[in-house]
């Protein structure tokens, strides 16, 4: 990736660097080299090569048979049959066939010219399987599920886009608060050095040293509690991270997140309900129904008679224009079935209806929960926002409280007690202005997943 140096280390990749991992190369890193996208991909895979597995149904089928029996020297027959069968889509199959036959036994049925006979021909279902039979069952059911792996494909990378998104801002929100409380504590280290200093010259008694030094204890302990914090989010920010040979990738402590500023407007997330039909969840819904609803074809199309009709032209030779084709040299047949009761038939038929009706029920309540979701993600993102524009305020009142109580210290107004008192508010209010910072960004991608639209990230 640009800026970003990759060394292999045995079976461990370190990445190093001078510079910032910025949020979008990040995620691009995630949707190039994450396992979790390459399996995504593979569902896809399966799905089109179950299309390819069910246009099968209609590859042509060749076939050949040799029989012969010899018996005390004498050849009682000897039969060969080649040919080809091709089915098509009208519930049509055409064939042709090739068959030579002989012996002092034959069957008479199976008397052929010396030459052979050539036979082409159809089938015609006329009855159950016209509008619909296995082959185009099969086809039409692979090609939504197709559809339906694409749709999961998406629903997966929409929650790796949320996983990944949450975990690069909590690891920013660390390194933030980790910066000003390492800048809170040089501060409170300067103020305790100069009030020792003061202390030493009879200017200030013991007991400000004390309050001062307590201060820079209390910060060093929220210093060391946020380093590991901060340590524990970079292990979790190197699980998103792998490089082009699918070994996982360690970050070096010099590689760093973007800062929590820049926050955009919410209005830049575009059109989130016009996309909600489009919800990853919605079509998985939509596809199951559509495969129901070819098994509901298929099902009422067993409620029809099996009824077929057989038609073969009979020739020596490939000239059939002097041939009749129902008055010489042709084979004619069909057939007939029929259950009398069809409650197997019925029976299936309603259970299809019925798992139909369940997904109906299932993607009203689904579509009614994501919008509800997404209403609830719309307005929790305008209420961080908000409370960013507060917190940026009260942060910066916060500032001029401390730098006043500083003064009047320095006048002799004030106390140590009361200063620190102060820079506590201020580090508190900086650490929760970075908090509603990163939940702001983490809102943003809550937004666009509720919306569906999260694996986009990955494109």
């Amino acid at each position: 990736m640009k800026r970003l140096i990759i060394l292999l280390c045995l079976t461990t990749a370190h990445l190093s660097a001078q510079d910032i991992l910025d949020f979008e190369t990040f995620m691009r890193w995630v949707g190039d080299y994450h396992p979790i996208p390459k399996q995504a991909s593979l569902t896809a895979t399966i799905g089109r090569e179950s299309v390819k597995a069910a246009r099968g149904g209609f590859d042509p089928v060749a076939f050949a048979s040799i029989n012969e029996k010899v018996y005390n020297e004498v050849n009682y027959y000897q039969r060969q049959v080649y040919g080809v069968d091709i089915p098509t889509w009208a519930g049509l199959s055409v064939h042709g066939m090739m068959e030579r036959n002989s012996g002092v036994y034959l069957n008479p049925e199976k008397t052929v010219p010396q030459s052979g006979l050539m036979t082409a021909g159809l089938t015609l279902n006329i009855g159950q399987g016209l509008l619909i039979d296995e082959r185009r069952r099969a086809l039409f059911q692979a090609k939504a599920f197709e559809k339906q792996t694409v749709a999961e494909q998406r629903k997966v990378l929409n929650n790796l886009y949320l996983e990944a998104t949450h975990i690069y801002w909590q690891w920013a929100l660390a390194e933030e608060n980790f910066k000003v409380l390492q800048r809170g504590l040089e501060v409170t280290m300067e103020r305790f050095e100069g009030i020792r200093e003061s202390f030493l010259q009879g200017e200030l008694p013991a007991i400000d040293t004390v309050e001062a030094y307590t201060q820079v204890q209390t910060i060093k302990f929220r210093l060391r509690e946020q380093e590991n914090r901060r340590y524990i989010m970079r292990q979790l920010v190197s699980t998103f991270t792998w490089t082009e040979n699918e070994m996982p990738m360690e970050l070096n402590e010099d590689v760093l997140p973007e800062p929590l500023s820049g926050l955009s407007d919410p209005s830049e997330i575009g059109q989130p309900y016009a996309q909600l039909p489009n919800h990853p969840e919605l079509l998985e819904l939509e596809n199951r129904r559509d495969i129901l609803n070819i098994e509901r074809r298929w099902k009422a199309e067993q409620l029809k008679p099996i009824l077929f009709l057989r038609y073969n032209l009979l020739s020596e030779d490939f000239n059939v224009n002097d041939h009749a084709f129902f008055q010489n040299n042709y084979s004619l047949g069909g057939g007939f079935v029929f259950p009398l009761f069809l409650r197997k038939e019925r029976g299936n038929l309603n259970i299809v209806k019925s798992e139909l009706k369940q997904i109906d029920f299932e993607r009203e309540l689904v579509q009614l929960q994501l919008r509800n979701e997404l209403d609830a993600e719309l307005n929790s993102l305008r209420i961080t926002n908000e409370q960013v524009e507060i917190f940026q305020e009260n942060v910066s009142n916060l500032d001029r409280l401390l730098r006043a109580e500083q003064t009047r210290f320095e006048i002799g107004e004030s106390s140590i007690f009361l200063i620190n008192a102060r820079e506590t508010s201020l580090l508190d209010g900086q650490v929760t202005l970075n908090q509603t910072k990163a939940n702001y960004l983490i809102n943003q991608a809550k937004v666009r997943v509720a919306a569906g639209i999260g694996w986009q990230a990955f494109e």
